[in-house]
């Protein structure tokens, strides 16, 4: 009987016990990430701060009584909004403009990250940077930009073209901002494809070359290589990348308030705008118009996990990992060089060229002066009191939303893929629940939050409510692109670690966040620039004390300082260009020290950079941020 209960297995308990102490541990730790009661406790976290604003909003939605008068309820906002034709008539053009774009820019920006990061292009990284210096420029900057260059009648691109032979009796055009295609390429050289390239090329770095390998010696072309096994691989980065594209093409305002109020396209945003503007306001009808795409957005998440579920997307775990890039050709590659750089050139360097141009003009757009160009704007920006208290407040509110952004993106991305939380969908969808509604809107939920709490006067007018709101509003964008590094990194590699012997927080520090360090320092930057250039979110929630950059260039903007704006956007893109740069210093520095002292204390020779494990690539990997400088 003896012999019969030896072959007989253990049961779970007593299996756990007869474990060494490291994979109790683990044992202990992976029932500890699936407790129900912590699930709930994380999702009612989330909820806290994502769902009550928008609740306000659904139910200050039902509130028809005027400012000022006693609160009464009823469905006269949503048959207000309903029954003007000015409502459909924005939300067609909001599909129509946010579709194509969308369409339009995942193809450019997959070409464009695979040619960085997967090629031996040469000038990629430069590419690279234009971009992010591209998304880095306030898109109200940028728009000024294009304007200058491709206004109908005075744009320089079309004079210079009016002046070739034959087309003198041309006044207008050939090319126009103010229209639907201007809009759409507005959109995709401004916003776009920048923020898709910054999303994909840190997922196409960390992708080893092995699988596509693979699929050339069983006969595949490059072209089906990329097709049929580069692009599935990257799927939850491509799906993450497009589907936030769609999103913030939902609540675009600056650009179709400047370029489509002049041909009466409204799109959403800009009807909830309009609608805000009048007097009294129509909070209630805008309110209401807001919360018709919060169901939408909620798709967009079921849609998102339902094409990514039961699906495995590891791309770096404990095997060989080859980062050798593809060779293009002797010809082609400088060929696809030349292509990059001619977009480049036009999508970027004109527009920031023309902002440069902008800021140094008298009048802005007109070249006709005797003496068009003055440095006059500049001093008087900088003799200015208000632009040095913004830029006070812009910096303080930038670093404290990327050091909080950052720890509460990641702890959310790592419940949701990482963790057994029987919650984790709910907590997922949560993360999305900001960018259901436009900034103003979400702002005006976190107002009244804001003077319903003991906390009103710590929160409203203050840095510190505003650190909150951003940190709330861009949730999605730093969540989704954590969650997409997230999935390509195998849980076996920090579980090995932690059998080893190491504890669960030294493991993480040592093996997954140095593998999340492109990832994470694009999250980090974008979280800043969006904290520096956000207009929307903050402006109902700021006092004159803390008025960021944002609200100085808005207020500069709308009141026709179109020469001080353009100052004002070429400094701001200079902060945020530096402060990405300290970043991607910093980070690459603290990640190779420990690597090149070991191989100097154990005498050992460094693994070889085209060929290793992914572990002890990770500084080489982390040296490639998405910076890409």
């Amino acid at each position: 009987m003896a012999a019969v209960t030896g072959l007989l297995p253990l049961a779970p308990d007593d299996a756990e016990q007869a474990a060494p102490g490291a994979v109790r541990r683990l044992i202990r730790a992976r029932r500890s990430s699936g407790s129900k009661l912590t699930g709930v406790v994380v999702l009612l976290l989330v909820a806290a701060v994502t769902v009550i604003p928008i609740v306000l909003l659904l139910v200050n939605s039902l509130n028809t009584a005027g400012p000022g008068d006693p609160t009464h309820y009823g469905f006269e906002n949503w048959r207000t909004a309903f029954g003007d034709s000015a409502l459909w008539r924005s939300g067609w053009n909001t599909v129509r403009l946010a579709v194509p774009r969308v369409l339009i820019g995942m193809v450019i920006a997959t070409v464009i990250s695979w040619l960085i990061a997967r090629t031996d292009m040469p000038g990629g990284k430069i590419v690279e940077v234009f971009l992010w210096f591209a998304f880095f420029i306030p898109p109200l900057s940028m728009t000024l930009g294009w304007i200058l260059l491709l206004d109908p009648a005075n744009g320089a691109v079309n004079q210079l073209i009016r002046e070739i032979p034959g087309l003198g009796g041309v006044t207008n055009g050939p090319f126009n901002i103010y229209s639907y295609w201007g809009i759409i390429w507005d959109h995709l050289t401004t916003t776009t494809v920048p923020i898709m390239v910054i999303l994909l090329v840190p997922a196409f770095r960390r992708m080893s070359r092995s699988m596509e390998e693979a699929a050339q010696i069983c006969g595949a072309s490059r072209l089906r290589t990329l097709v049929m096994i580069t692009i599935p691989v990257m799927r939850p980065a491509i799906i993450a990348a497009a589907l936030l594209s769609f999103v913030y093409s939902l609540k675009t305002f600056e650009i179709e308030l400047l370029l489509g109020t002049p041909i009466g396209l409204n799109v959403y945003s800009t009807q909830i705008y309009n609608w805000l503007e009048n007097s009294p306001p129509e909070f209630g009808v805008a309110t209401a118009l807001g919360s018709v795409f919060i169901p939408i957005l909620i798709m967009l998440a079921i849609m998102q996990r339902l094409a990514t579920r039961n699906r495995s997307y590891i791309t770096v775990g404990a095997h060989t990992f080859n980062d050798e890039p593809i060779r293009l050709g002797r010809v082609r590659r400088w060929v696809v060089a030349g292509g990059m750089g001619l977009y480049t050139f036009i999508a970027v360097v004109l527009p920031m060229g023309a902002i440069v141009v902008g800021s140094l003009m008298r009048r802005f757009g007109f070249f006709q002066l005797a003496h068009p160009f003055t440095t006059a704007h500049w001093s008087a920006l900088f003799e200015d009191n208000l632009f040095a208290s913004s830029v006070r407040n812009t910096l303080l509110i930038g670093l404290f939303a990327t050091l909080i952004g950052g720890v509460v993106y990641f702890a959310v991305a790592f419940a949701v893929v990482r963790s057994q939380l029987p919650t984790r969908g709910g907590i997922d969808l949560m993360a999305w629940l900001p960018a259901a509604v436009p900034g103003m809107l979400l702002g005006l939920g976190l107002l009244w939050v804001y003077l319903g709490t003991p906390l009103r006067t710590v929160l409203y007018g203050n840095l510190f409510g505003l650190v909150l709101a951003l940190v709330i509003s861009h949730m999605a964008t730093g969540t989704q692109q954590l969650k997409a590094a997230l999935l390509q990194i195998s849980p076996d590699l920090d579980r090995a670690a932690r059998i080893c012997g190491a504890s669960q927080i030294r493991s993480y520090f040592h093996i997954l966040l140095p593998l999340l360090g492109p990832s994470m320092a694009a999250a980090a930057i974008l979280t800043f620039n969006a904290a520096v250039s956000d207009v929307s979110t903050v402006v109902l929630l700021s006092s004159n004390d803390s008025r960021p950059l944002s609200l100085l260039l808005l207020e500069y903007s709308t009141s026709g300082a179109l020469e001080q704006a353009s100052v004002l956007g070429v400094l701001m893109s200079v902060i945020t260009v530096g402060v990405a740069l300290l970043a991607r210093a910093v980070t690459s520095g603290r990640l190779r020290r420990p690597t090149t002292r070991r191989a100097r204390t154990t005498g050992s020779v460094p693994p070889s950079p085209r060929s290793t494990t992914k572990a002890g690539a990770s500084s080489r990997e982390t040296s490639l941020t998405a910076t890409g400088s």
